[in-house]
């Protein structure tokens, strides 16, 4: 069974998604955004202790996905002038949890820093870290895309 997306619909000689810069700018977003929503957290946490722990820990695993993500990009340039690849590397079942796993926390970041700028009365600092997420959350959208239609 090939899912869309798949080794069987990509060409012979298409690069993995993984080393595209889109991938590479998602990471570094990502990491940029979690920075954000971390340091709102930490102002966040005065006003309501769990909320405030939930931001910062929904920053925390935000940090990691960027962090993985730059890591994946860097193993798939690295492994493209590999002269013995060991394993195709097309669109697996990994780079299609990792497109999910991406909206799932930016869209999460992005709620939870509406909710705050609603709670404190339209709060514009809250409005960077909705804005980076919505950025980010493009960018996986356009690279999913690459990967299903290329």
């Amino acid at each position: 069974m090939t899912h869309p997306g798949s080794s069987d619909d990509l060409p012979l000689g298409t690069p993995p998604s993984y080393s595209t810069t889109t991938t590479l700018s998602l990471a570094l977003l990502t990491i940029a955004a979690s920075l954000v929503h971390g340091a709102l957290g930490t102002f966040d946490y005065p006003l309501s202790w769990p909320g405030g722990v939930v931001y910062i820990l929904l920053a925390g695993l935000l940090l990691v996905y960027g962090v993985l993500l730059l890591i994946r990009y860097a193993e798939a340039r690295d492994a493209m002038s590999d002269p013995l690849p060991r394993t195709a590397m097309y669109a697996t079942r990994h780079e299609r949890m990792n497109h999910l796993t991406g909206v799932g926390l930016h869209a999460a970041a992005l709620l939870v820093a509406c909710i705050w700028m609603a709670l404190r009365h339209g709060s514009l600092v809250h409005l960077a870290g909705v804005l980076l997420s919505l950025w980010a959350v493009g960018l996986v959208q356009r690279s999913h895309r690459r990967q299903t239609t290329a």
